[in-house]
């Protein structure tokens, strides 16, 4: 393998690594949550004291888990202080946000997005695939905005 195949390799492989760990943390309430990866940074100590009451029509749960919400009884899961994900194909802007989206993470998410070009990375999982993420994703970015962006978003290709 050439040294430009590997790294993109090693960032796949520790994603799928963290969210292989998210996903089996399962619980009797549907959605136990598990504390991300990079929860500890200051970035994501401000997002989750700015993320909205309600999101997609769903009330946010107390949660005692640093850098993680959740809405609806598990219906909106947010985790903050994901690795960065690798550029997919599915890149739109939401809120001047930009999100990739991702391979769900386990049979109890029909759709995962992750914000592109930020650091740490947030990712949001829709339980329900009828959940328009053009009407959530934009409800967040008064929270992401304060994530500093490293220009690697939608438009830059990389």
């Amino acid at each position: 393998m050439t040294r430009s195949i590997r790294k993109p390799l090693r960032a796949a492989a520790a994603l799928a690594a963290c969210t292989a760990f998210l996903a089996g943390c399962g619980g009797g309430d549907g959605y136990n949550l598990t504390k991300p990866p990079f929860a500890g940074s200051p970035a994501c100590d401000t997002l989750t004291g700015k993320l909205p009451d309600e999101l997609g029509g769903h009330r946010l749960e107390k949660t005692n888990v640093a850098g993680a919400a959740a809405w609806g009884d598990g219906d909106i899961i947010l985790y903050c202080g994901m690795p960065k994900p690798e550029t997919g194909a599915d890149c739109l802007t939401e809120g001047g946000i930009d999100w990739t989206a991702q391979k769900p993470a386990d049979d109890r998410t029909a759709k995962m997005f992750a914000t592109q070009g930020r650091d740490p990375s947030v990712q949001v999982r829709f339980r329900n695939e009828n959940t328009d993420p053009s009407a959530v994703l934009p409800s967040l970015a008064p929270a992401v905005k304060d994530i500093k962006a490293d220009g690697k978003g939608c438009d830059a290709g990389s």
